[in-house]
């Protein structure tokens, strides 16, 4: 058997799978961690401790915290019912020491700490202090921890009219308000109005940078970033105006980017290559393909036909020649950019093979793999690097797996499920001759059905051997199931 392998890891429930979670609680969960992942990617949402607004006297100054003193239970009547936190006094029967009963503190919420810290603000300052932006900001992610989305929503609304109030209606520091307000109404289900909010993210940006300013591109990633955690390519919640949103989003960064730093720049490059990808993307949408394009599929497009969603073979074909077209820049990009490699050019060409590949053009593909493998020979690169370079079949890059809902209730001990399949990767990227090897317990007979037909409708980039595209039989893919409570 083929000491080939090749590994991929996939969380259950995880958002980059684009697969809800059926319980309504397990689906919030998942957006809540998603939100999370938003925060913590951008370093913008840190939380603000309120008690660094409170000073002990009524002078603006800020750098004295003083919260108010807490009751503790040792201060309390020892038979009042307010001695355990409001709850049944506490006596000999919970076997519980003096000091221990000292030292108990009732369950605080920190949302508290921010409603007193903005009273005395307010109090001090007016309702309209700059001070109060961040705390606007810590307060509702305060709330947002609590579930209490509707208060979470008007404490960053505040936030908004904070900074409106004091720079301007266009000024770029409520930038991460209008995140968390996004934020909001996704927890709440309301799509539409989020969409909105980021549409007016980049509207209040590029008013006062100009919409060719270098400050927008990060704005522009980062909405990028949010459509691409909680929306992941594949999600059924998608359509087509979602999907045409993200192309938007990447065409502006591209278009930015080329403004900004010049056409013959690394990041003007990885512009343009994510504007390809999202470009197949709506393809895949717009044919209803789970994996990859049958040929009967793509012709019936192309020729005039319509496609299965209803949408003119004209559609199709524009977002197809789009595609090639960015990634055909990308790699204009980075033949005019001194800091390219040979290896990184190479697997440009790799990539823009993939596009060809997976629309059923492998002769145009394999000229393109062949082609990166003649400039690294030429270049003199390590022998050791042509050789590694495409020396296995991988899926491509633009495939996001969506998995089936696996497992309904979780085998006990249950975390991670490795599975083996033995395949066989053609020449022209398609996948032959599936085989589970090692079929563990705890998961339905359907469901294995069900990953073992995604695999097999899962376009791969094809092996090569010594510069030439080869059929390689037997192929080791290890696929790999993790929970996305024992992914976290």
């Amino acid at each position: 058997m083929n000491d080939q392998t090749e590994r991929t890891s996939c969380a259950v429930g995880a958002a980059p799978l684009g697969m809800p979670p059926r319980h309504p609680l397990a689906r919030l969960g998942l957006v809540l961690a998603t939100l999370m992942l938003i925060d913590t990617a951008f370093g913008q949402a840190d939380n603000i401790d309120p008690a660094e607004a409170l000073s002990p006297d009524t002078s603006p100054a800020l750098d004295q915290p003083a919260l108010p003193a807490e009751t503790s239970v040792a201060e309390a009547e020892p038979d009042s019912e307010e001695g355990a936190g409001g709850g049944e006094p506490l006596s000999p029967d919970y076997g519980l020491t003096e000091e221990q009963v000292a030292a108990y503190q009732p369950p605080h919420d920190p949302a508290d700490d921010y409603f007193d810290a903005i009273d005395r603000i307010e109090g001090d300052l007016g309702p309209y202090a700059t001070e109060l932006s961040d705390l606007y900001l810590g307060l509702g992610q305060a709330l947002i921890k609590n579930g209490d989305f509707e208060q979470a929503r008007d404490a960053f609304h505040r936030g908004v009219m904070v900074e409106r109030v004091n720079s301007g209606p266009n000024s770029p520091e409520q930038t991460n308000h209008l995140f968390q307000l996004a934020n909001i109404e996704l927890l709440l289900g309301e799509w539409d109005e989020a969409d909105e909010i980021l549409q007016n993210i980049y509207f209040v940006n590029t008013n006062y940078y100009g919409d060719t300013s270098a400050e927008v591109l990060p704005v522009l990633d980062r909405i990028y970033t949010w459509y691409m955690l909680t929306r992941p390519p594949g999600s059924p919640e998608l359509d087509y105006y979602n999907y045409e949103r993200i192309i938007e989003i990447t065409e502006e960064a591209a278009r930015v980017s080329e403004a900004v730093n010049g056409k013959g720049h690394h990041d003007t490059a990885l512009a343009y290559r994510r504007a390809g990808d999202s470009q197949f993307q709506m393809v895949r949408h717009l044919t209803g393909a789970a994996m990859m394009m049958p040929p009967e599929m793509y012709v019936a497009t192309t020729s005039g036909g319509i496609s299965p969603l209803g949408f003119g073979a004209e559609t199709v074909v524009k977002h197809y020649n789009s595609g090639r077209k960015a990634y055909l820049h990308f790699l204009e990009s980075l033949a005019t950019t001194e800091s390219t490699t040979p290896l990184e050019y190479a697997e440009a060409l790799a990539d823009l093979g993939d596009w060809f590949m997976v629309f059923e053009k492998p002769r145009k593909s394999r000229s393109l793999y062949e082609q990166g493998y003649k400039i690294l020979v030429e270049n003199d690169v390590d022998p050791a690097v042509i050789e590694s370079y495409m020396s296995r079949p991988q899926p491509m890059h633009f495939i996001y797996h969506r998995l089936p809902d696996l497992i309904g209730e979780s085998p006990e001990g249950f975390s991670e499920i490795n599975l083996e399949f033995s395949l066989t990767v053609t020449s022209y990227g398609q996948v032959r001759n599936v085989e589970l090897l090692n079929a563990p317990d705890g998961l339905e007979e359907d469901a294995l059905q069900e990953i073992t037909k995604q695999v097999q409708l899962t376009p791969f980039r094809p092996a090569l051997k010594q510069g030439e595209v080869v059929t390689t039989r037997e192929f080791i893919w290890r696929y790999q199931i993790v929970p996305d409570w024992a992914a976290s």
